[in-house]
Parts: C-alpha cells; structure tokens; sequence
C-alpha cells in the first residue's frame, strides 16, 4: 500500500515547492530592477497575489478531490472545457522545460561550494556533466511518487528553511543588536520605491511569477491523507511561512550586502559568509548552507519534474499523444514521458555546454517561454470566478476561502488583473537599443505564439483524429 502524505510533510512539500531562497538574492540585486524596492513588493504581492492565489488553489483542489490526480488540468477543464484544460497543461509544461536546465545550474554552483571547489561553478563541462547525471537521478525517483519521496521532498524544505533563518537571525544579531558594523543600506520611502521604468516592470513580474507554484502539489492529492482538511491547512501554513521568509530574508541579505554587490546567482552564500566572519564564525558555515541549500532543490525539482507531466501526459485525453507516453505506472506517473522530458532536458544541457553558440539559442528560447508562463495562472484564475459565479454553495460543504461568493469572486478577479499585469510587464524593453529592444520583443512575443500556436496545432489534430 502506497504511503499517504501527512499534513507535516505536506506542508514541507509545500514549502520546498513555493519557496525558492535564490529568489531573496535574485530580487535584491540592483541587476534585477527593484533593489531595496523588492522589500515592499514581496509584502504587496503576498498579501494581494499569492495567498488568494494559493487558497484559490485550496478550494479547487478540494472541489474536484475526486476527479484524482489533475490540478490546474482538471480545474480549466471543468470551467471552459477540455481544450483550454490542455492548452494549460500544455503552457506548464513548456515553461518548465527550459526552467529545469537554469535550475540545475544554480544546484551545481551550490554543491561546488559545499565541497569547497567553488571554481567548479565556472567549468561548463563539468557543471553539464553533474547537471544530467542528477536530473536523470531525480527523474527516476519521480517515477515513484510523492509518497516514496517524501524524504527528499520533505527534508529538502529544510534545506531552504534553516538557512534563510540563518541568514535573518545571523543578520539581526550582527547589525542590529551586536553593532558589529553598519547596515549596509538605508532604509527610507524614498529607497525603497520601485523605480518606474522597464527593468522595474520586468522585476515585478519576475516577483509575481515567484510567488506561483500552490497548484503544484494538487496533483497528487489522491496521495494525500484526508486531503479535503489537510490540503487548505498546508496551503495556508506554508503560504505564510514563505511570504514571511521572502519580506524578512530580503531585508537581511540588504543590511548585509547593498544591492550593488549582490549577484543573483551565489549572492545567499555571500551573505552568509560575510555575516559569519563578522560573528567570528568560520567557513564551514558556508558549505554547510550550501549543501542545505543544493539539498532543498533536490525535493522540489523531484516534484516541478513529477507535477508538469503527470498533467499533461498523465490527464489529457486518450489519444492526444501517444499511448506509449500517457501510460501511467501504479502511483499515477507516465513514466515513458517522464524519460523522454528527461532525454530532452540533457540534450539541452549538453549543446549549451559544448556549443558556443547554443547559448544564444538557448536564452532565446527562454525568453520565448517567460511571456507564457503566467498565462495557465490567468486561465486558473478565470476558471475560478467562472466556477464561483455558477456554484450552489448548497451543493458544496468542502474548504472555501470565503463563504460569500460575491468576495470570492472579487478576490478572483482582483488577484486575476495583477496576473495579467505580470504577464504585460513581461514584455517591457529592457535592451540597451531600439534595435536589441526589436529583436528581444519579437522573440518574447513571437516565440510566446510559437509554444501557444503549437498547442493548439497538437489540440487541432487530436480533433481531427
């Protein structure tokens, strides 16, 4: 009998799905747009965006426990109809695939710390060689289901967790209470005021696109324990639990580092070290972090390698792909599928490394994924005001996130605007010339109706069939 998830681990699994402590680094750093303004705008965003969005996930998930193993799938489906069910499913997976090879990198940077090689980090062969070798490792695991990895789901939470209140608490104790130097920026309303340009624009939808991830776990609800209570109380607990660590740790890493000296990519680690020295503790510190750090990626990219492909492959109708990929083992994975996301992701993993010019191809494609990322979070949320505004409450006594429907549906559609305002502020310029902003925009744009005009290409065809 297949083990059932606990609220405990669920809300681990939740964490390690919804929190990505390279976020704090990311957002923070002046290269990104917002600075010292990322502050302010992981609490507006919280508090408008990503917990609605998170107990709107709650209340669907529940609404349809019964429809298995479906998530965002089931719920667009449900609301407009089988072809927009796909077409989110289709949108997930596609802005996954190129999320998963950048996502590797940072996990091989991290792990040349924990051994103490940080130079590693800057040898592409090397970091190509470890990359493929884990992802097909973390595949193979994901064949067996959340349930038989919940150690590494659950545990990897902790991975991000400890050291983010590491670096809050070490921060704190170093500036605020020990004096042992100044803060190294000054906080004011001046300071902290996002800077209305395109880099800005982009930051915020990099912001809201950072807070998406509740629906995640909803695709194995049917391997959750009582998923009707557990479900929502895990959403909620872990919804709070990471606002709270993105605003807190953001306003660390800044006393210690100013924006200007932050790097997205190792600036967590910076942070740390630089913290620890003032506190007279040593470099173990760091590796330590960063092998907590390399292990919470493990949890969630076993689960961001599960969730997008059981949607798509293991929930579409019979007949839209071949039945040799939607073939589903005894704990609801389509393993043949997952192998061959696996195949595809080492191939890019490998020209990246070994062609110089992949590179270029590579960050094109994407770009060509960012604009359409969002969008399965837009037909998610006018699913929901669509659900809302036809349901008989009467019908219903499962977890609501309000039990007026008129609330609901405001909620719904206030939370559906900001959406749509990440997916504009997506395509705002941000190239240095008339001539870069071109050929960026046609890319983003074009590359977005690119993976959109294939899914309905691949929709159309079922169809015909």
């Amino acid at each position: 009998m297949a083990k059932k998830i606990k609220l405990f681990d669920l809300i681990l699994m939740s964490i390690s799905t919804l929190y990505g402590i390279r976020w704090i680094a990311k957002s923070t750093a002046s290269s990104f747009g917002l600075g010292l303004a990322a502050i302010p705008s992981w609490l507006i965003f919280a508090v408008l965006f990503f917990i609605p969005q998170a107990l709107i996930c709650a209340e669907l998930a529940n609404r349809f426990s019964d429809k298995s193993d479906g998530g965002l799938y089931v719920w667009v489906k449900e609301a407009l109809g089988e072809k927009y069910g796909f077409m989110a499913a289709w949108l997930n997976w596609t802005s996954k695939i190129f999320w998963y090879a950048s996502f590797m990198t940072f996990f091989v940077i991290n792990i040349s710390y924990f051994i103490g090689r940080s130079e590693l980090a800057d040898n592409k062969i090397v970091v190509m060689i470890l990359s493929v070798v884990i992802f097909w490792l973390l595949s193979m695991m994901s064949m067996k289901g959340m349930g038989g990895s919940k150690i590494f789901t659950s545990f990897g939470a902790f991975g991000s967790f400890i050291p983010s209140v590491i670096l809050i608490s070490f921060a704190f104790i170093a500036i605020v209470v020990l004096k042992k130097r100044p803060s190294a920026s000054v906080y004011t309303v001046a300071t902290m005021t996002p800077k209305f340009n395109a880099d800005s624009l982009v930051a915020v939808s990099g912001i809201i696109f950072g807070f998406t991830g509740a629906e995640v776990i909803a695709n194995f609800i049917t391997e959750i324990d009582n998923p009707k209570k557990t479900y929502p109380k895990a959403i909620l607990v872990s919804a709070v639990l990471v606002a709270g660590l993105y605003i807190l740790g953001s306003i660390a890493i800044t006393m210690i580092l100013p924006p200007e000296e932050i790097q997205a990519s190792t600036g967590i680690l910076d942070s740390i070290g630089r913290v620890a020295a003032l506190l007279g503790i040593g470099d173990w510190l760091v590796k330590l972090i960063a092998g907590g750090v390399a292990f919470s990626m493990l949890g969630a990219t076993i689960i961001y390698i599960a969730s997008p492909i059981k949607m798509l492959f293991g929930s579409v109708p019979k007949g839209m792909f071949p039945d040799k990929f939607t073939k589903v083992n005894s704990v609801g994975i389509p393993e043949k599928a997952v192998i061959l996301q696996t195949v595809i992701v080492s191939l890019l993993l490998i020209a990246t490394a070994v062609m110089p010019g992949v590179d270029v191809i590579y960050n094109i494609l994407v770009t060509m994924t960012a604009l359409t990322a969002l969008l399965p979070y837009g037909l998610l949320l006018i699913s929901y005001i669509k659900i809302r505004k036809e349901s008989k409450d009467d019908n219903y006594d499962g977890y609501v996130m309000a039990k007026s429907n008129k609330i609901c549906i405001g909620i719904g559609y206030e939370t559906l605007f900001l959406c749509i305002l990440g997916i504009l502020f997506s395509c705002a310029p941000v190239m240095g010339s008339l001539r870069e902003n071109i050929i960026y925009e046609l890319e983003m744009i074009g590359g977005g109706l690119i993976v959109i005009m294939s899914g309905l290409y691949l929709w159309n065809r079922y169809i015909k069939k």
